[in-house]
């Protein structure tokens, strides 16, 4: 099994948009992810004074979903009040680029929109980019801070936010501690935490 530390994916289930997020950690594990209105938010559960693991996660907008893994998640979602989400991506993670942690842990981020499409970022120390991804169904298009610049992988199906959540939990990566999943209905955002 491959450690990936923060994953994110996008896809495309039975006509629906859906988005996830799998946190992986070797060094805080006590984290649990707290729903809040429109947004989840992740909490460390350990103390100490690393200013990167606890963050906003998921923003729900009325057309789009953000998911990331840090505090660019609310300035993207920011962004999206004026521009596009490619420009957004590229903007806010440009300005704020990879985290200064002991790893230079890249800022990963995600978006999906009612319309089948989504989009995908990655700011690392090294390596900067933004995809434009047409969605395809029974896929998801992921990326990760570790081991896992970018992918497209089958994805096990699923009709639920919750039963997402639970397949994301289910991916072959080391040291698992949670997941959120988001997918696109009829009527706004299915939202869903595991465990």
């Amino acid at each position: 099994m491959t450690y990936t530390g923060r994953t994110l994916g996008i896809g495309l289930m039975k006509g629906k948009p859906f988005t996830f997020y799998l946190l992986c950690s070797r060094s805080f594990p006590e984290r649990r992810a707290v729903v809040r209105e429109n947004a989840v938010y992740i909490e460390n559960l350990t103390k100490t004074d690393n200013p990167y693991v606890s963050y906003p996660v998921v923003r729900l907008l009325d057309d789009y979903a953000v998911v990331t893994n840090g505090l660019q998640t609310d300035f993207i979602a920011q962004a999206l009040e004026w521009e596009s989400p490619k420009k957004a991506l590229v903007h806010v993670l440009d300005a704020l680029d990879y985290e200064r942690d002991n790893y230079s842990t890249p800022r990963i981020a995600g978006i999906i929109g009612t319309g089948g499409k989504g989009w995908l970022g990655f700011a690392g120390r090294d390596e900067f980019w933004v995809k434009t991804l047409e969605l395809k169904d029974g896929k998801a298009f992921i990326t990760a801070t570790y081991n896992l610049n970018f992918a497209e992988l089958d994805f096990p199906a699923f009709s639920t936010a919750e039963e997402l959540a639970r397949n994301a939990m289910g991916l072959p990566f080391e040291n698992k501690v949670l997941t959120v999943g988001v997918v696109g209905e009829k009527k706004g955002w299915g939202l869903a935490v595991s465990p």
